[in-house]
């Protein structure tokens, strides 16, 4: 229940970061690719996906900042039963609804960490496809 309101929820991000690209990805090279023997698979890995690979990885980015915060789909999917359905972002609000001023930043402050692990790794693929890409023209 709790992966199928995130994904309802943040899936959104991911295409509408995505179609742009494909929209402007020539046709031309697709057929180029087929022509000179290249299965649909194949096609896909050289041609495709690495023209989308940085707006897949900004989109998963968006979706993952929009689920960080996101407790409204999930509580009322599946519901707030504790130790069972419970996410972090719940617990934060729970804490602060008890008074529990530091529990509630000390969970803010580790969900903060994790997602500047997570960006700055994002960051560091992007720039490592970059380079990638300018060494292969």
């Amino acid at each position: 229940g709790i992966a199928c309101a995130m994904a309802f929820t943040s899936l959104p991000f991911v295409v509408r970061t995505v179609q742009p690209v494909l929209e402007d990805l020539a046709a031309d090279v697709e057929e180029a690719a087929t022509t000179l023997g290249a299965s649909d698979l194949r096609v896909f890995w050289t041609v495709i996906l690495p023209a989308i690979f940085p707006a897949f990885l900004a989109g998963c980015s968006l979706a993952f900042a929009r689920s960080l915060g996101e407790f409204g789909a999930v509580v009322f999917i599946a519901g707030n039963q504790p130790f069972r359905t419970e996410i972090v972002a719940l617990l934060a609000f729970i804490r602060i609804e008890e008074y529990d001023y530091p529990a509630a930043a000390a969970i803010a402050a580790t969900m903060l960490g994790l997602a500047f692990l997570l960006l700055v790794s994002v960051n560091l693929i992007q720039a490592w496809h970059q380079r990638r890409a300018i060494r292969e023209d």
